[in-house]
């Protein structure tokens, strides 16, 4: 509890010192954000010679990939994929709603709509039905 009480007291006063100092001294000695010429032209070097070194690699692939190609007689990605021409409207089949209900509610007759489905699917049937 002590503790926490010392921390609580010498906390303030440090933020008070922080203000007037004017910052965390965090901050480079010199004030200087900009990096040593020197510096940075050995890290352009440096990245320029790995992008070398992975773009030499990568051509190396490309001619083990195209002498696995001519060996099974494999297309090229780009060569085996065609894609159909981008067609305008939507990119999806319509969806599909509710079915509508006919206007005249007294028409409508689930019990009668089945079993004319019923019967006119057993009437295509080469064979009669035992109950009809």
């Amino acid at each position: 509890m002590a503790s926490f009480i010392m921390k609580q007291m010498m906390g303030s006063q440090l933020d008070k010192v922080k203000e007037l100092t004017g910052g965390d001294g965090d901050k480079k000695e010199g004030g200087n954000d900009e990096e040593d010429p020197e510096v940075a032209e050995a890290r352009r070097e440096a990245e320029e010679k790995r992008d070398a070194k992975y773009a030499k690699m990568e051509r190396q692939r490309e001619e083990v990939r195209q002498t696995i190609r001519e060996k099974y007689n494999i297309k090229k990605k780009e060569e085996a994929i065609s894609l159909p021409p981008p067609c305008e409207g939507r990119l999806t089949a319509d969806k599909k709603g509710p079915i509508p209900l006919p206007d005249d509610d007294d028409s409508f007759d689930p019990v009668k709509m089945a079993t004319n489905a019923l019967n006119t699917i057993t009437d295509k049937l080469p064979f009669k039905l035992p109950w009809k």
